[in-house]
């Protein structure tokens, strides 16, 4: 259940990013069955769906696991997205208890014995995100109650920043007088150190909140409050976000509280503690910093500059490094060693001139390595305490924050005692292209190319426990990939926390002997030096050699590597019956989109574990290979939905696509049951294949009994589905659905298919069709056209491409990351065109008439491509700046085309604006001296205006604009548009369906298109 593309090269993976968060949400059952692609809808047009009421949900994603005893036995709580269960832990599965409660849950918190001695009750405070705190009782967890939903009001303070096309600006801080609201919440601690026996009213919450820092309150303050609304903050409040560019770091994901101290793990900040004084009635409480720890920033860890481990290394591309090669560069970083907004600023305005790029770097792609998600902090032997980091692709890094912001000699005001890095175990990789290949813009800073696979990457959690068989301290941790890895000498990582001297900058040869080939600054651990990075096969996947036994053994300091247990590595918990040498659950551990295993490790010390239990997110029945029924159905990755006559059909990444009964001809279903499936696997394990990775599901409007699978990283499949469309495939006695003889690549493991110069993996994230042709947003290589009537993976099957780098001689994808394609077709010159989602490029438009007619690639070749541009964004005062962020999706309605844009929302042009060739256009501001007729010079159309290094203000002119942002009560909303759904109603009205981020689903009409 790994992202590792199947047996293609070690450590590959598709450029994506696991929507963790994502469940599938039918809002309305009646709208889904009359409005999706592909399906029949009604003629008077679909009904519309009332998007704030919830009627039923296809799995979700588990990210949070807690224990807790209720004084007789031991319980798991845990979610499945915005579903909130309780189930006791044993070797047997129990019963589960389960609610439903307003929002995704990021953390759990339990606290104990709050209230009058006659009156105790337990809770679990539930983070929600945006949605606040969710409290429920807990005391009977076979009974939970949801008691009320809390938000949380905040007063950012005033930042500067610089947008995508370079220019900075200044946000003014909020009056706290009139605060932004629901400030998304990812953790809360409770300080129950007092000494006092339970939770007590003045214990202190410590709300984690990601658009602010860190804020305080009373826990009576939430448990006590009489109705749902605004917590009240009584306490201090501490602002933790840097800006550079327009996304902030710093914002906090987890808290713990040591040693009267509170820690905070600040994500790509590292870590920062603070001593906290609660104050009087007369004096304001505070929270001060004592300290923090950035690996980033870390120019002089293990003592010796040329021992860094970490994946910029030391100290060439650390910019407030002294001696390394930005040290003779111009570039601004302040006193944290993080790159400044002017220093973004410098990057994204003259981002085709420069030769050194330290922000974009660490903002698109570096920062996934400096990622910390949270910490274990343990007082050892000898009076040392440390941090145990669980630093994401960074590994697993100890920090020794003994007496952190005291000073070592009194008096002194410049010998703060600082954090020291103590020692590591590398993370297993997430491993994109293994040096950067011909057809991707690597020198473009605005590209994401690769960073998806990052972004949940690495190790997730940990714990760290006496180890009572041989003396000294194990670490438990999780790890996206190498699943519950246990490793030994925690009390001591400078020196038990290596394996050696090792050159892992090599590849393997035929014979898988190592062969040296310098890959500088790729994600191919050629930076580690202390342990064996040489991929091992291990299974379908690989892991490094050091996670994996030699010999029967595995190499200390490590003790056992489970690999994923029913899918990847996430937040666990020890429990304190734990015995490793015994029969018994010894671990909890989430497992993402694979729900909650129980670990028993009945012998640690021979590696022997077993999992007597595994809770999936569904109840329903799927069919296992041979297509008899029985197969658990997980569903955590959902990345897309398409109905076909009465059934959804739910493309849910690792998990392949599952299909699900909405509708009994006109009448809704509102409960959703499952009647098909793909294999859950990425591999296959016999003669049925897979759909890995899975990201869309298309029809051609004539054969509903064909569903087309955008596979990521491994092209276009196509499953039969005529078992469900027949009737056979029934709830109960579902339908195994395969891809063998539907498999559309250009790139396999034999080789190249068909047109050779197609060079890069193939990437399909979107299609659309044109009679026998099917047209592939395939990523960097632009557009890809299979024909479908030819058998697929031969040579016919490929049959033109336009964006793949060899096209163009250049070394860019003309058409961005190409991710979503529609065709439109001009009435007055039956020409038609296609319209492309481009990515961190913007926009493409290319005329498909010639090739469409011919079906020759001559005809579908670099001078076919009217324009790629990236659009203003929709900031009022930016005229001559790019839209930041990415192009998401595109429909076209009437002569309207509309995109939708992650970083702010949704923009429109007309048709005849975007197929007008860009030497026809006129600039939308002439500066002076300018010639107007400056467009007509233009010999490269994907460079239109001055700040992508064109000769002027050649882009078309959008019609439209939407910015949720703009909007009163959304202005502290992050992100933009994703996916959209668009739907013409009778009389003209236009109303979008847009899956907004943050926001949830929203409902737009835009009938008139200006406004």
């Amino acid at each position: 259940m790994g992202d590792i593309t199947m047996n293609r090269s070690f450590w590959r993976q598709p450029a994506w990013a696991h929507l963790r968060n994502a469940s599938v949400a039918a809002l309305s059952a009646a709208a889904l069955a009359l409005s999706g692609c592909g399906g029949s809808s009604s003629s008077d047009g679909p009904i519309e769906a009332n998007i704030n009421e919830l009627v039923t949900q296809i799995g979700g994603a588990t990210t949070a696991v807690e224990y807790y005893n209720d004084g007789e036995m031991d319980w798991t709580l845990y979610n499945m997205a915005n579903r909130f269960a309780a189930t006791p832990v044993g070797m047997t599965k129990g019963a589960v208890t389960e609610i439903t409660v307003p929002g995704f849950i990021q953390n759990i918190t339990v606290v104990e014995d709050y209230g009058p001695a006659d009156a105790k009750r337990s809770y679990a405070l539930l983070s929600m995100g945006g949605k606040g705190i969710g409290v429920v009782d807990i005391t009977d967890p076979a009974a939970m109650v949801y008691v009320r939903t809390m938000t949380v009001n905040y007063a950012p303070l005033g930042y500067t920043y610089s947008d995508g096309g370079g220019t900075l600006f200044t946000e003014e801080a909020v009056d706290p007088a009139t605060p932004l609201t629901n400030g998304p919440v990812n953790d809360v601690l409770v300080d129950d150190s007092d000494g006092a026996d339970g939770a007590t009213p003045d214990d202190r919450l410590f709300i984690a909140n990601t658009a602010y820092g860190i804020q305080t309150t009373k826990l009576t303050n939430l448990l006590d409050a009489a109705v749902d609304g605004p917590v009240v903050i009584d306490g201090a409040e501490l602002w933790t976000l840097k800006y550079a560019g327009e996304i902030p770091w710093g914002g906090p994901l987890s808290l713990k509280m040591h040693g009267g101290k509170l820690y905070a793990a600040l994500g790509f900040l590292g870590i920062g503690i603070y001593s906290y004084d609660a104050g009087t009635d007369t004096v304001p409480a505070t929270l001060v910093g004592d300290g923090a720890y950035n690996l980033y920033a870390d120019c002089d860890y293990r003592g010796a500059r040329d021992k860094q481990e970490d994946w910029f290394g030391y100290p060439e591309r650390k910019i407030s490094c002294p001696g390394g090669t930005l040290a003779a560069v111009d570039v601004d970083f302040d006193t944290d060693g993080m790159p400044t907004p002017a220093q973004a600023a410098e990057e994204l305005g003259n981002k085709n001139s420069l030769t050194w790029y330290p922000w974009a770097e660490f903002e698109k792609y570096g920062k996934y390595y400096y990622n910390a998600r949270t910490m274990e902090l343990v007082d050892l032997p000898g009076g040392k305490t440390m941090a145990y980091i669980a630093y994401s692709l960074g590994g697993l890094v100890a920090v020794d924050v003994t007496d952190a912001g005291k000073l070592a000699n009194p008096g002194d005001p410049m010998s703060v005692i600082k954090p020291t890095y103590a020692g590591y175990v590398p993370a297993a990789p997430a491993h994109g292209p293994d040096e950067p290949p011909i057809n991707v813009d690597s020198n473009s800073i605005m590209s994401h190319f690769g960073s998806g696979m990052l972004k949940e990457a690495g190790v997730m959690d940990v714990r760290v426990v006496p180890d009572t068989s041989g003396g000294g301290y194990k670490a438990y941790y999780t790890d996206h990939f190498a699943g519950l890895v246990v490793v030994s000498g925690a009390e001591a990582p400078a020196t038990h926390w290596k394996q050696g001297e090792f050159n892992n900058d090599c590849i393997p040869d035929a014979n898988n002997a190592c062969q040296p080939e310098p890959r500088i600054f790729w994600p191919d651990y050629e930076f580690v030096t202390s342990y064996d990075m040489f991929p091992v096969p291990v299974g379908d996947e690989s892991l490094p050699q050091f996670l994996v036994r030699k010999g029967g053994s595995y190499i200390a300091p490590v003790l056992v590597s489970t690999g994923e247990i029913n899918g990847h590595g996430g937040a666990l918990f020890l429990l304190p019956s734990a015995n490793t040498a015994a029969a018994g659950v010894d671990v909890v551990q989430s497992s993402g989109a694979g729900g909650v295993s129980f670990v028993d490790f009945t012998n640690l010390a021979n590696a022997e574990f077993t999992v007597p239990v595994n809770l999936v997110s569904t109840n329903e029945i799927g069919a296992f290979e041979d297509g008899s029924p029985g197969q658990p159905i997980a569903i955590g990755h959902a990345e897309g939905v398409t109905v076909s006559g009465n059934h959804l059909y739910l493309a849910d990444g690792p998990h392949g696509v599952s299909v699900w009964t909405i509708a009994n001809g006109r009448t809704p279903i509102d409960t959703l049951h499952l009647v098909a499936n793909t294999l859950q696997s990425e591999y296959p394990t016999g003669a049925v294949m897979p759909t890995p990775h899975a990201f869309k599901v298309a029809f051609r409007s004539d054969d509903p009994n064909n569903a087309y699978v955008m596979s990521q990283s491994l092209g276009m499949r196509r499953i039969s589905v005529s078992a469900v469309t027949s009737g056979s495939a029934q709830v109960g006695s579902p339908a195994i659905l395969d891809a063998a003889g539907g498999i559309y690549e250009h790139n396999t493991e034999a080789g190249n298919v068909g047109l050779t110069k197609v060079t890069g993996q193939d990437h399909a994230y979107g299609v659309t069709f044109a009679g026998k042709y099917a047209i592939v947003a395939d990523g960097d290589n632009g557009l890809t056209v299979y024909d479908i009537t030819a058998d697929a993976g031969t040579d016919a099957s490929v049959v033109a491409n336009i964006g793949d780098s060899d096209t163009t001689g250049t070394g860019k994808p003309m058409l961005g990351r190409a991710a979503t394609v529609k065709l439109w077709t001009d009435s007055a010159t039956n020409k038609t065109y296609a319209v492309v989602a481009a990515g961190a490029y913007g926009i493409s438009v290319v005329d498909m008439t010639a090739f469409l007619a011919s079906g020759k690639a001559e005809d579908l070749q670099k001078d076919k491509l009217i324009k790629t541009f990236e659009p203003l964004k929709s900031d009022d005062d930016n005229a001559f700046g790019s839209a930041d962020g990415k192009s998401v999706d595109v429909h076209v309605v009437g002569d309207i085309a509309y995109f939708s844009y992650d970083s702010f929302g949704l923009v429109a042009y007309r048709m005849a604006d975007l197929i007008r060739p860009a030497t026809e256009e006129r600039p939308t501001v002439v500066p002076d001296g300018q010639d107007p007729d400056v467009c007509s010079t233009i010999t490269d159309v994907t460079k239109l205006s001055a700040k992508q290094g064109g000769v002027g203000e050649c882009r078309p002119t959008a019609v439209g604009y939407f910015k949720l942002q703009k909007l009163v009560g959304y202005e502290d909303l992050d992100g933009g548009a994703l996916y959209m759904t668009p739907q013409l109603f009778r009389g003209g009205r236009l109303l979008f369906y847009v899956a907004y981020g943050d926001a949830g689903v929203i409902k737009l009409d835009w009938s008139n298109v200006a406004t």
